[in-house]
């Protein structure tokens, strides 16, 4: 079980949870939002491990609440996910390990389910607790229907929505919740803390770099696989400044980005993403200590030196867009196309 003095970083977040605690009061509708990967759902399983386990000072990881908390099999506690595609709704419900074989949306009935649970006493202790995650993959039917819950819920109830994208929750539900930020930490931050886990310095730093100094995402990371890929994506943008004849080779650089699966494309997005605003920051000053990607520093200047600096912050604003909207049914491939072809010089989309 992750207690909350194991959580990397996220201090000020950490910090409102506890004098929440302290004080029990603790609101009904909870908002965690910040960047994928920063260690959201861990501290909402966290904190629900201490509202429910049976010591003051929890998670104590020895009670019987506990126990029930890492067994999967606390009846107060409910995790609503997306649903494998062929899967009936339950709130309940476990997600399957590929995002890829996910429904698109958190349905109506999960949120109905939900809110039928939520009207049950507590089992073992004086609150229940449901954790959305993601909450920004309701649909509105969804979000519509969690509504009276969050405005009246029963008892002692609590609800963690996790979101990414908070801007696609509507209005109504993020009003209703207490909103707790979570950021990325810094890379040098983020690395220092995965040398004090035992990881060697050297790959802890390229793990801080390649998750973008999220810590989820930094322990999970298949390093040899992303390092292959971000040298493959940085030698695309490079070819595409240099070479006139690049063109040509559009389209096999496009699916090669797009791959078979949105989650293929995302991921490519979000190292592009980084190399290019790592390429404008060092465009514009060869001496800047504050590159994501410092490892690949020479290379990075002279790529933002042949866009100039200008240029790539503006393909860096376009994939922070195409990113937001691949929730929505996209072309991967047109997407992946549409950009390379603005770091060859063409409109930026």
């Amino acid at each position: 079980m992750i207690g909350i003095d194991e959580i990397i970083g996220q201090q000020n977040a950490l910090e409102i949870l506890r004098r929440m605690y302290e004080s029990d009061r603790v609101p009904h509708g909870l908002l965690f939002q910040g960047p994928e990967g920063c260690g959201k759902a861990s501290v909402a399983i966290a904190f629900a491990s201490r509202l429910m386990c049976e010591e003051r000072d929890g998670p104590c990881g020895r009670c019987e609440s506990c126990r029930l908390i890492v067994s999967g099999g606390h009846p107060d506690l409910s995790m609503v996910h997306r649903l494998p595609r062929k899967a009936t709704a339950s709130a309940a419900a476990t997600p399957a390990g590929d995002p890829d074989d996910l429904r698109q949306f958190i349905l109506v009935d999960q949120i109905r389910e939900l809110t039928r649970m939520a009207g049950m006493a507590p089992r073992r202790r004086a609150r229940r607790v449901f954790i959305i995650d993601p909450a920004d993959r309701m649909n509105n039917e969804a979000q519509n229907a969690l509504l009276k819950t969050l405005e009246e819920p029963p008892g002692k109830t609590v609800l963690i929505l996790v979101a990414s994208r908070p801007h696609l929750l509507l209005p109504t539900v993020r009003s209703r919740c207490f909103v707790v930020g979570f950021a990325a930490l810094r890379v040098g931050e983020l690395a220092a803390a995965l040398v004090e886990r035992g990881i060697e310095s050297a790959e802890a730093a390229t793990r801080a770099a390649l998750a973008e100094g999220r810590p989820g995402r930094a322990l999970d990371l298949d390093l040899a696989r992303l390092e292959e890929r971000r040298d493959r994506l940085l030698r695309c943008l490079e070819t595409l400044t240099t070479s006139p004849t690049a063109l040509a080779e559009l389209s096999g650089m496009a699916s090669d980005i797009a791959g078979k699966t949105q989650s293929h494309l995302l991921d490519s997005l979000e190292i592009l993403e980084a190399l290019l605003r790592d390429a404008a920051r060092a465009g514009r000053r060869s001496d800047d200590p504050g590159l994501v990607h410092a490892d690949l520093a020479a290379r990075l200047r002279s790529l933002g030196q042949r866009m100039g600096p200008e240029r790539a912050a503006e393909l860096v604003a376009s994939v922070e867009r195409m990113r937001r909207d691949l929730r929505l049914n996209v072309n991967r491939t047109l997407v992946a196309e549409a950009l390379l072809a603005a770091v060859a010089g063409g409109p930026v989309p």
